[in-house]
């Protein structure tokens, strides 16, 4: 057998008499894990189809109003059985035509409540009447004894 020194330097044992480790023949990187991260693609992509097909099924067109003939009167009844009292801007208070202060509409309504205990009182107010005008000629009518009130928009 030969000398360890005639052989090739290929063939050489080393010389702390270990075996080297085989190198692989190809180099493979380690596989790493990706992070899932939320997908949002496939969220956006419902939603404009949700978004198209309630577009595309929505009534794009003005509603449609109905006709309404009101009922006619059956009974030729006048508004001579009901009294009008406006609330100016100021408080004061105007009875069929007459200015009056809201103390004394009491003792002016009442000959109208003996004569029919049912009159109409209509109660119009200008749209800067004080709110407390309003309600002391309400107080008013109802402790007279009135009993039909209706409040008329101004």
């Amino acid at each position: 057998m030969r000398s360890p020194d005639c052989l090739p330097a290929r063939y050489r044992p080393c010389r702390q008499d270990r075996v080297r480790p085989a190198r692989p023949s190809m180099h493979i990187e380690p596989i790493q894990r990706r992070r899932r991260g939320l997908r949002l693609a496939p969220l956006v992509d419902v939603v404009f189809l949700l978004l198209v097909f309630f577009m595309l099924v929505a009534r794009l067109d003005m509603p449609q109003t109905i006709a309404v003939q009101p009922p006619s009167a059956s009974s030729g009844g006048t508004l001579r059985d009901s009294v009008l009292i406006r609330l100016g801007p100021d408080g004061r208070v105007d009875l069929n035509g007459s200015a009056l202060e809201v103390p004394e509409l009491r003792e002016r309504i009442a000959p109208f409540l003996h004569q029919d205990a049912k009159t109409r009182f209509l109660v119009q107010t200008a749209y800067d009447a004080p709110l407390q005008s309003l309600v002391s000629v309400l107080d008013s009518l109802r402790t007279a004894g009135a009993q039909d009130l209706t409040l008329l928009e101004p």
